[in-house]
């Protein structure tokens, strides 16, 4: 029986289909599963502003370049993802006893440090050790946090910690970077704070650290490293006195990145912006700025004046005219973009006839001078906050604002250590412009739970409420992420409805790096160094040398996902 020409050409046209298609599954599969990066090289150089001091990570609280550097020498048990959900690094997993006190790690086994040596649970007891150690020199809150931890090694690659009392955020302090005991034993906690370490460190992070001067800092991928190696062949940090001199260098061509902090002149970030060869990411802090109100002291101890007062704000003005728009709009003490918090809960928006309103049915009405009584008693509110001519400019247009609805509202501004000292700790103020660090762990408890309303503690606007006490206790005690987040939404409608002080914003950082440079990813930032969280992952095009035809890459590799 013979085949028609047509009938041969579907059969030749289907053979052609399924061999494209085999093909394209060998090419598909035979490097495994994951997403795909160029092979290993190139060279990425970022402008950082200032210069280090310490490259330790029991010491970087004191400098963002320090905490930059060891970023990316050392790791910890565990890191931050993207939205603050504590993921394993040295540490593949642990387990939370059913009291939640009980914290046992088992690490992550053939680990080894930039020397060679083998990395085991010696290191983790010799680290959180020193940092229990009663003269320890780092940041004093963290020393009297580890004070109270009892971490012991079970075997080489099992560690347990036993807490006094439940503590969520307990994870979170698991990502400060493990030192070498085999470098480093026997040293007092003077010792450790200026030995030559702290200038050659040796770590088990991404890279190495090859050379480090006053000029800048060389770094290494380390091809051991328990991720993977970096794609990246080697880093460097050029250190500058200033943001201008440090940006003049990344139009020039001298160097390939630059982060900038929200106080950076809007000229310089404008200038960046216009840069067709780089690319612009931001990503807000978890931090913010707010109007603190005492709301032990009439009238912000009436929930109504608290309302109204955040109406009566045109918050969004304030960012775009006091700030050139280097920050975003704040509506909840948990930050948008992590893991706890929630979307549905109610805002407030500019709306001065609602503030009116609000003032009128609690008995305030203008008088003939033009400002709110009520009972014989004028609506006054002193603002306060630091000589920085930003937050001033801030204050002062939070005043006219106020001023507007008849608020009698005036600003002062103290010199920084004046405000702390002689307003905030006492809480001899009515209203003050701060700022607030959420740091590595959502937890509101030192800020908004009453028993931190005390003199030394951090509740500044001493705000009281039972329901918010009870939730913000439940949820530092209970290991369960979903019902932390449970509870931190209803944290988030407490303090929605009862407004116990005025958020302002959320600071922005911009980062601009050279387009050629691929995978960078910014989720929110806990630090500076959150930028580098997912450094092992970026690559820059590898140029070729001669007269070869430069590039498109042509060798790729499937990097180790965390």
């Amino acid at each position: 029986m013979s085949v028609s020409r047509r009938s041969r050409w579907t059969l030749m046209a289907g053979l052609v289909l399924a061999i494209v298609a085999l093909s394209a599954l060998w090419y598909a599969t035979r490097e495994g599963p994951g997403p795909q990066v160029p092979a290993h090289g190139g060279r990425y150089l970022e402008a950082v502003v200032g210069s280090p001091l310490r490259v330790n990570p029991l010491y970087t609280a004191f400098n963002d370049v320090d905490k930059d550097l060891a970023t990316l020498v050392f790791s910890g048990l565990t890191r931050l993802g993207p939205d603050g959900t504590v993921l394993p690094d040295l540490a593949e997993s642990w387990e939370v006893s059913p009291d939640a006190r009980v914290y046992t790690f088992h690490l992550r086994q053939g680990v080894t440090w930039h020397d060679g040596t083998a990395f085991t649970a010696d290191d983790v007891i010799f680290t959180w050790s020193a940092l229990s150690d009663p003269d320890f020199k780092g940041e004093p809150s963290l020393g009297q946090f580890w004070q109270q931890v009892k971490c012991a090694k079970k075997d080489d690659f099992t560690v347990v910690c036993e807490l006094p009392q439940p503590f969520a955020p307990f994870l979170a302090y698991t990502t400060i970077g493990i030192l070498p005991r085999h470098r480093l034993e026997g040293l007092s906690a003077e010792g450790l704070f200026i030995a030559p370490f702290n200038e050659q460190p040796i770590g088990t992070g991404p890279f190495i650290l090859r050379a480090l001067d006053s000029q800048s800092a060389l770094l290494e991928s380390n091809p051991s490293y328990h991720w993977g190696e970096p794609a990246i062949a080697e880093i460097e940090l050029r250190f500058f006195s200033d943001y201008g001199s440090a940006a003049s260098a990344l139009r020039d061509g001298q160097v390939q990145g630059l982060f900038l902090s929200p106080e950076t002149s809007p000229d310089i970030l404008g200038q960046l912006e216009q840069d067709k060869k780089l690319q612009h990411l931001a990503s807000r802090r978890n931090s913010y700025t707010l109007l603190y109100l005492n709301t032990r002291t009439p009238p912000l101890d009436d929930r109504s004046v608290r309302q109204a007062l955040l109406y009566a704000l045109d918050r969004e003005a304030i960012i775009a005219d006091r700030l050139d728009g280097r920050a975003q709009l704040a509506d909840d003490p948990i930050v948008p973009g992590t893991w706890a918090y929630s979307d549905d809960v109610m805002s407030y928006r500019h709306d001065p006839q609602r503030a009116r309103s609000l003032l009128e049915e609690d008995g305030w009405q203008i008088n003939s001078r033009g400002v709110l009584e009520k009972e014989g008693e004028e609506l006054r509110l002193t603002l306060l906050t630091d000589n920085d001519p930003e937050r001033v400019a801030i204050g002062q247009e939070i005043a006219q604002q106020l001023r507007a609805i008849g608020v009698d509202a005036s600003l002062q501004s103290p010199a920084g250590s004046e405000l702390v000292r002689d307003f905030l700790l006492p809480r001899h103020f009515q209203a003050v412009i701060y700022g607030w660090d959420q740091g590595y762990d959502p937890d509101p408890y030192p800020a908004w739970h009453s028993s931190q309303a005390q003199e030394r503690g951090f509740n500044l606007a001493g705000y009281s409420d039972e329901n918010m006490d009870r939730v913000l206790s439940q949820a530092r005690q209970t290991s369960d992420l979903e019902q932390r987040k449970a509870l931190y939404r209803e944290f988030q409608q407490i303090f929605a409805e009862e407004v116990p002080s005025i958020l302002l914003f959320y600071p922005v950082y911009n980062y601009f790096i050279d387009k050629e440079v691929k995978g960078v990813s910014l989720g929110v930032l806990f630090e500076p160094a959150s930028r580098f969280a997912n450094v092992h992952e970026w690559y820059v095009k590898v140029k070729r040398t001669g007269s070869q035809p430069s590039p498109q890459p042509t060798s790729w590799r499937t990097p180790s996902s965390p």
